[in-house]
């Protein structure tokens, strides 16, 4: 009976079953919505995918850097003018080429102690070259005794004999190898120093007789010009004028010297230094 019983309760599902698995079959997805849900649930773990980095370049793969020029080749900052550049030898800015010189100076002796020799000369000279000139010279002279003179006359009686220069005139060539600058009163000033040699004529006291005439003469010096301007300059110098001379009352001939020291302006044509640019 039991048996009887449960073959009847299959045969009695069998359809229900059959029906049921061709509805799966047929399409019916019982488990969507719950897959849905769970999708909806899950975090969202996509996330870029980082760029790989570049390998480190090879001795293959990696080209040479240009060398940077030399410092030598580089061009100078456009900020810089040519008067801000400071040249590690600058050249003269004084220049007397192709210049004239003239100098009116006070003359005074310093190698006589018995005859003074008071005077004044006019110096000319033309530049052959910056260093070189060519020039004259014109001096007269005023001779005033010391009071020595007075007491050997007046006291011991003597006599001196001596000659009495009246004025010279002089040729001479002056050569400057000396060129610098010094500070002076918070000015700089160009000065160059010079030697000077030449030969001419000395009238003396005794040049007026008969018989007698201008004497030979020769002369060196040293001097220095200062310059306070490019047309204005100091000029001192040292010179000595050697004559062979007959004092009066003598019958002797002797070389005579005269040492003067001679100061002045000097004024300069053209007015302006060529060099001045390069300063």
């Amino acid at each position: 009976m039991n048996r009887l019983q449960a073959t009847l309760l299959a045969l009695c599902l069998w359809p229900a079953l059959a029906l049921a698995q061709t509805g799966q079959g047929m399409g019916l997805d019982l488990t969507g919505e719950d897959a849905n849900k769970t999708e909806e649930q899950k975090p969202d773990t996509t996330t870029e995918t980082p760029t790989p980095a570049a390998p480190p370049p090879t001795a293959a793969t990696t080209k040479a850097a240009p060398a940077a020029p030399p410092p030598s080749a580089a061009e100078p900052p456009a900020d810089i003018t040519q008067e801000d550049r400071v040249k590690s030898v600058q050249r003269k800015v004084y220049l007397k080429k192709g210049r004239f010189e003239i100098t009116p100076e006070v003359t005074f002796s310093v190698n006589d102690p018995y005859y003074s020799k008071l005077g004044a000369t006019v110096h000319a000279a033309y530049y052959v070259a910056d260093s070189l000139a060519v020039a004259v010279r014109g001096s007269a002279f005023q001779v005033v005794p010391s009071e020595d003179v007075r007491t050997a006359k007046s006291v011991f009686h003597g006599r001196i004999f001596h000659s009495v220069p009246e004025w010279s005139a002089m040729a001479d060539a002056e050569w400057s190898p000396l060129y610098g600058k010094v500070a002076f009163l918070n000015s700089i000033l160009h000065f160059d120093g010079y030697l000077l040699g030449g030969l001419g004529a000395v009238h003396t006291e005794t040049s007026a007789l008969p018989g007698r005439g201008l004497n030979v003469g020769a002369d060196v010096g040293v001097g220095l010009r200062f310059v306070a301007k490019d047309f204005l300059a100091v000029n001192t110098s040292l010179i000595n004028t050697s004559y062979v001379d007959q004092p009066l009352g003598t019958s002797k001939g002797a070389l005579q010297n005269v040492m003067t020291i001679n100061a002045g302006i000097s004024v300069f044509f053209p007015l302006r230094s060529t060099g001045r640019e390069s300063e």
